[in-house]
């Protein structure tokens, strides 16, 4: 079984000192019992012996059968006294007894032998079994400390132990889903840092630029009014980095709480439209929208608004002048669904696997003033309301974006 605890050496000490004992009240027994059983073969020998004294010299039956009276055993006792068997003989002179003594300790070493014999085996079978699996236990939480998480302990038996290895199976799944939630964690924040890192790092550079151009030609007002202004757009365009990473950062980390409420879509529409109002009459593009006026969507109305204008702004960019947008929503007994339509450049193949990612920028488009965050903002805000967003494009021809939210009432 290996090396013995503590606890088990003791316990084993225990029974073993339990047995001694046992042998050594068993071998008192047995003297006991010999004792009595000489003290009843003096009483018959006595009786027996008066018997044959006070009815004659023959040997009769009737001495061995019959009961007799005290005058019976009164000389009996005092026949054989004289001749010295009394109490006082020794055990050693009488060998009935001592055979009697022998076999009755013996019988009694015997059974106690077995028992505890028995006790040892069973004993020790159950020790065996439980060291093995304390092993298998061992060897197993070793493994999960040194980095295989999805190391288990066998627990499909029952009994005491294989609770506490289940206890200890459920202490590690928690552990595990804490590593991996914290893992996650770090790699969030490693990639927020990264593409902060990335984003910031362009636009500061060339405001040092700027700023170097603008200390070396002080006097000349046309060369500082025209870098004042690249700087003041370099530095808005950090704002706007900076700020829609927080946004993204703070969904994905599950901050912020949609406050669901019922919307009149319309209305969520109308407000869409007036944002970008001057900037579509600005480059002779138009914008309609189109839908049953009565339709009402459970969402939060200021991140929704948010999303659908990153995809009229996306559109705004892609589309030449003259170009058309059309907003158009739906609603069934399932789903509220809002298709956000162009008829502008259309997105390549090999880009509508990734319009999503952040940050990214297709070989395909002319668009330099973007900073890949809109569509990735837009789809974590319609994920955070339970929604889908999907996009069909045929270049040259246009793009649609489909945003399906669910008819769910939050309880």
């Amino acid at each position: 079984m290996g090396r013995l605890g503590k606890e088990t050496k003791i316990m084993l000490m225990g029974i073993t000192v339990v047995c001694l004992l046992s042998f050594a009240l068993a071998a008192g027994i047995a003297v006991l019992l010999a004792n009595n059983f000489q003290q009843e073969m003096l009483i018959h020998d006595s009786g027996i012996a008066g018997y044959l004294l006070n009815h004659g010299d023959e040997l009769e039956v009737a001495a061995f059968t019959a009961t007799p009276d005290e005058s019976d055993f009164e000389s009996g006792r005092a026949a054989l006294a004289s001749v010295g068997y009394d109490e006082t003989v020794s055990t050693e002179l009488l060998p009935v007894v001592r055979t009697y003594r022998n076999q009755a300790m013996l019988y009694l070493f015997l059974l106690l032998l077995f028992l505890f014999g028995t006790v040892y085996f069973i004993l020790c079978f159950y020790l065996w079994r439980q060291h093995r699996a304390i092993n298998v236990a061992e060897n197993t939480i070793n493994n999960f400390l040194e980095g295989d998480t999805l190391s288990r302990i066998e627990c499909s038996q029952d009994g005491d132990w294989y609770s506490l290895f289940h206890s200890i199976n459920e202490m590690a799944s928690i552990l595990s889903a804490h590593a991996e939630n914290q893992k996650q964690t770090k790699e969030f924040l490693q990639d927020i840092i990264s593409d902060v890192s990335h984003q910031i790092k362009t636009p500061l550079s060339a405001l040092k630029m700027y700023h170097e151009i603008i200390e070396s030609h002080k006097d000349d007002a046309t060369t500082v009014s025209s870098f004042t202004e690249k700087s003041q757009r370099e530095i808005k365009r950090m704002e706007d980095v900076i700020y829609t990473l927080l946004k993204l950062a703070r969904l994905d980390a599950g901050i912020i709480q949609m406050e669901k409420v019922p919307e009149n879509l319309t209305v969520l529409m109308q407000d869409v439209l007036e944002r970008f109002e001057t900037w579509a009459e600005r480059e002779h593009k138009t914008i309609t929208l189109s839908g049953k006026e009565d339709v009402v969507i459970s969402c939060d109305a200021l991140w929704v608004s948010e999303a659908i204008g990153n995809i009229v702004k996306n559109a705004l960019e892609h589309t030449e002048d003259g170009g058309h947008i059309e907003v158009k929503w739906s609603q069934s007994p399932l789903m509220t669904q809002i298709e956000i339509s162009d008829d502008g450049k259309g997105i390549h193949s090999e880009d509508l696997y990734n319009i999503f990612k952040r940050f990214y920028r297709s070989r395909y488009s002319s668009d330099v003033h973007g900073i890949g965050l809109g569509l990735p903002l837009a789809k974590s805000i319609v994920e955070a309301h339970g929604g889908t967003i999907s996009v069909t494009s045929t270049l040259g021809s246009g793009t649609a974006f489909i945003l399906n939210f669910f008819n769910l009432t939050d309880e």
